[in-house]
């Protein structure tokens, strides 16, 4: 009986060990140099069969290169604010038109310049105030763990505070691309102030729904126990629940325009999480699916269509 009860506390041990492990290479980020291109990337990795960015990474770190050269030029101005969990946390501001704003939310472990350097483009056109966020743990915001859009989606009810503070009844937009989508999102049903549409461009639908189709394509692992031991030491650690928001559930309870867009070949964040909140999504909305599309490459693929549907949404929502 002794031995029996040692092995199952041994067990028991190696079982949270390995959901630590999990979780920490998750959720632990602290990078303080995002922004440049992807010169350190492995070129025998890009559009590989290990690659979550396949099939288009290759062409679109080209296609955004000169992008983000010209990003790294704009005149921004350096905002903060003080998170609820007290990290202070940084955006930055490129005034134009005060009664349209746009707020930029980057993805999981990237940064304002991978993920807007090029869609911002679109806002430059159109004159609009842009703020561009470093999420929490990502560039110079504070921070030792990521928010995966739970935190984040707090964090961004914050900065829509400090934009209505700053302009006098400003129209808002929330665009979000990957884990930036997510939170989005997660904020259709805030009721966040004079937020009149939002763009989640290949975000996922829940941390437990991503979780659930990663932990098999990326540790081969079951995410029973796996999974929920990551999902422990995430509630323990960071106070973040995996199944607190849920995508289809935000987007049944909001009156907010939404603009779906995701790539149809991706192989990070599958394009049947953007189709089942397009079908829940009760406001005005659009689905745009792109074909031949991998990971966060939609703008590139589509750049008319995108740019239209944006367009569509800021001249007046969808009907």
């Amino acid at each position: 009986m002794f031995w029996v009860l040692l092995i199952l506390i041994i067990l028991l041990l190696l079982a949270l060990a390995a959901g630590f492990v999990i979780f920490n290479s998750v959720f632990l980020y602290n990078d303080q140099n995002k922004g440049d291109d992807s010169s350190a990337l492995d070129p025998s990795s890009i559009d590989s069969d290990s690659d979550l960015m396949r099939p288009t990474a290759g062409k679109y770190y080209a296609f955004r290169a000169p992008y983000i050269k010209k990003f790294n030029e704009l005149p921004l101005k350096e905002l903060s604010i003080t998170s609820f969990d007290d990290l202070k946390l940084y955006g930055y501001l490129l005034e134009g038109d005060p009664k349209e704003v746009v707020i930029c939310v980057h993805g999981y472990k990237s940064s304002m310049q991978e993920d807007f350097a090029d869609r911002v483009s679109i806002y430059l056109e159109r004159g609009s105030t842009i703020l561009l966020l470093n999420d929490r743990a990502h560039g110079k915001s504070e921070g030792k763990y990521l928010g995966f859009s739970e935190h984040d989606k707090r964090d961004v009810a914050k900065w829509v505070d400090l934009i209505n503070e700053m302009y006098d009844e400003p129209r808002i937009y929330l665009h979000g691309v990957s884990m930036g989508g997510a939170t989005v999102i997660h904020c259709a049903n805030s009721k966040l102030k004079n937020v009149k549409g939002i763009i989640d461009d290949c975000g996922f639908d829940s941390i437990e729904g991503i979780s659930k189709y990663l932990i098999k394509d990326v540790y081969h692992l079951p995410y029973f126990p796996f999974g929920d031991l990551a999902w422990f030491w995430s509630v323990v650690i960071t106070g973040v629940s995996f199944n607190t928001s849920k995508g289809e559930e935000c987007v049944r309870d909001t009156d907010i325009p939404i603009l779906f867009i995701h790539g149809k070949e991706d192989h990070f964040v599958p394009c049947f999480m953007s189709e089942k909140m397009y079908e829940a999504c009760v406001s005005p909305k659009e689905l745009h699916l792109i074909e031949g599309c991998g990971h966060a490459a939609a703008y590139m693929m589509a750049t008319e269509e995108y740019t239209e549907a944006v367009n569509r949404l800021l001249d007046g929502g969808f009907k």
